[in-house]
């Protein structure tokens, strides 16, 4: 199975491969404020990596007083039918509130097929259903559809959420996307057509939009589509936003990798989301470190390409392509000279709650170095984690 978030191509755990020529990939991708570099990748390259973008998790309301309803949109990686969804329900726990009210009402989550053109929204019959009832725990659930949905490979279809409860405006619930304040820099193509959009009956006759409150918002969904096959899963797995590392002087991150076995892997660029301190005038690093430490290759970005008023992307070409043999423990890192220089933020895949790892990258994690040494993010009071990757991205040869 050749899914959006691939395995078994030329670099392990590949999430993503699309056509260096793709854009940022989404209807609703907007580009403001200082720019990041602007090297387009090599004609013949392949990207891979995690590809997406998130700051923190946004919700959206499923009923409530505008009676909003809610589309993940994704392209079908297989023909054959859809069986299940994976999705992100939230409700006030912990002290929260304004994600849930009452008995959360009746959920409905609903198949459609695109409309074939912008904005691409959902139409026709529905293709498959069910309904559910929130629990008070278990906020990943895996909704199975009583009759499978047929699907085509390569086409736009629609995972809608709607509340069907008796009384939508005083009992609901939310479902949590990934959340951006904006899209600096010109990143890599979001995978296989993912994108997020919104309707509110309560504001007049409803109508699908893209997902924002603001101009500069970005979604993208929390979502596994399940298949009828062996290992069909496609989606994005990625399901929460960790705290930020600084990048600068002593302080360092990276993305540890390793190439397949049996297999040559040719790596022409790099892709990483980060921020700039405001008053920082240092260059960020961006190199290729085998696991014995020596450099393989190295390309840095002038300060002033890097996005400050936000997390935003750079992109590296290296001088000459690096080729990895198979097996081969390498990493790429970012550092700088200037202390707390830079941020860098990961993004935890979401394999403690059932995404299949077909639905993030499956080829490493994100580490960072305080100076005391490499270490996994240290989050919720774990340390050492090995659960999280940093947003980035490789251009690989093909």
């Amino acid at each position: 199975m050749r899914g959006p978030f691939a395995t078994g191509l030329p670099l392990v755990g590949v999430v993503a491969i699309v056509a260096s020529c793709s854009s940022n990939g989404s209807d609703h991708a907007s580009t403001r404020g200082e720019a990041a570099s602007r090297t387009p990748a090599p004609a013949n390259a392949y990207r891979a990596g995690a590809l997406v973008q998130a700051d923190s998790l946004g919700n959206t309301v499923i009923g409530g007083a505008e009676r909003g309803s809610l589309t993940f949109r994704f392209r079908a990686a297989w023909t054959g039918s859809v069986t299940a969804i994976r999705c992100y329900v939230i409700k006030n726990v912990n002290g929260r509130t304004g994600y849930s009210l009452g008995d959360g009402g009746t959920m409905r989550v609903a198949m459609q097929a695109d409309s074939g053109r912008k904005p691409h929204v959902p139409v026709g019959r529905l293709l498959a259903s069910a309904t559910f009832r929130p629990a008070d725990r278990g906020f990943f659930p895996l909704v199975r559809f009583a009759k499978p949905a047929h699907v085509v490979a390569g086409r736009l279809y629609h995972v809608v959420f709607s509340n069907v409860g008796r009384d939508p405006a005083r009992n609901y619930v939310s479902i949590n996307g990934l959340y951006s304040n904006s899209r600096l820099g010109r990143g890599p193509a979001v995978p296989d057509g993912l994108a997020v959009l919104e309707s509110n009956a309560g504001r007049g006759a409803a109508r699908w939009a893209p997902r924002r409150s603001g101009a500069h918002e970005y979604y993208l969904p929390i979502l596994d589509v399940v298949g009828g096959g062996a290992g069909q899963h496609s989606g994005l797995g990625y399901m929460e936003v960790w705290d930020a590392k600084p990048i600068g002087a002593g302080a360092a991150v990276r993305q540890r990798l390793r190439a397949p076995e049996g297999r040559s892997t040719r790596v022409e660029g790099a892709w990483l989301r980060v921020r700039r301190r405001q008053s920082s005038s240092h260059a960020l690093a961006l190199r290729l470190v085998r696991s014995d430490g020596r450099v393989l290759a190295s390309a840095s970005v002038a300060a002033d390409k890097v996005p400050a008023s936000d997390a935003g992307w750079v992109h590296v070409r290296f001088a000459r392509p690096v080729s990895l043999g198979g097996g081969t423990g390498f990493a790429l890192t970012a550092s700088t000279t200037g202390a707390g220089s830079y941020d860098a933020v990961p993004i935890r895949k979401g394999s403690a709650y059932g995404f299949d790892r077909r639905t993030y990258f499956n080829g490493g994690y994100a580490q960072f170095n305080d100076g005391s040494g490499w270490v996994g993010w240290d989050q919720w009071g774990g340390h050492d984690r090995h659960d999280s990757d940093l947003q980035f991205a490789l251009d690989l040869g093909r």
